[in-house]
């Protein structure tokens, strides 16, 4: 029987008023997938902080490397990351006012660059009919820690990536949730984002789809 695997995603068990500022940073990318003028779902790319690099390296055996061999991606994907799904993989969408969380994936893999580990993966969108792109804003996806446990940023360098088909125009925009705000303890702040000001407050930033027309 394999041993448990202790890295930062287990420790979010802890009820999250024990962590009151976050302890992790994500760097984030979103591909959206049209398909004949319908939403299918969102690929999440992640690249994590080097401390938690190590300790999920660490935790599997994985020795400090450029590149990942197969085996390497499922013993992570099946310690480390399987856990996500009891956190909705931090993904929420917002179909018409509705709000629903992520509850599977697909493709998953995971990678290191620039000594940083990565994952990628595709959530499905949960919806019983297809979800058909509309002009009206009404399709929106949030990937965020409800706790701040985790700081998930888009990076700043093409954060969207557009998976579209031709039969339909898709625009995009990134805009905060002010509906939604997050409070935390910014008092005892070890470890932070560069750059980032924590104020004790922040709000969860939606990617807005519609269809652009032609």
């Amino acid at each position: 029987m394999k041993k448990a695997i202790i890295t930062l995603f287990f420790i979010v068990l802890i009820p999250a008023a024990v962590f009151a500022h976050p302890h992790m940073f994500i760097d984030m990318k979103l591909k959206p997938v049209i398909r004949d003028g319908c939403f299918e779902g969102v690929y999440i790319h992640w690249v994590f902080d080097m401390v938690f690099t190590g300790n999920v390296l660490m935790d599997n055996g994985i020795g400090w490397k450029e590149e990942l061999n197969d085996e390497d991606i499922v013993i992570i994907r099946d310690t480390s990351f399987i856990n996500l799904v009891n956190y909705n993989y931090f993904t929420f969408f917002n179909i018409d006012g509705k709000i629903s969380p992520a509850e599977t994936f697909t493709d998953f893999s995971a990678f290191m660059t620039e000594n940083r580990l990565g994952y990628e993966f595709f959530l499905p969108v949960n919806s019983p009919e297809p979800v058909k792109l509309r002009d009206d804003g009404m399709i929106r996806v949030a990937v965020y820690d409800e706790s701040f446990f985790c700081d998930i940023a888009y990076m700043e360098e093409d954060p969207i990536e557009m998976d579209s088909d031709n039969s339909t125009a898709v625009s995009w925009e990134l805009s905060e949730n002010k509906d939604a705000p997050i409070f935390y303890d910014n008092s005892t702040q070890l470890v932070s984002r560069e750059g980032a000001v924590y104020t004790g407050q922040t709000f969860p930033t939606e990617l807005i789809l519609e269809n652009a027309g032609r």
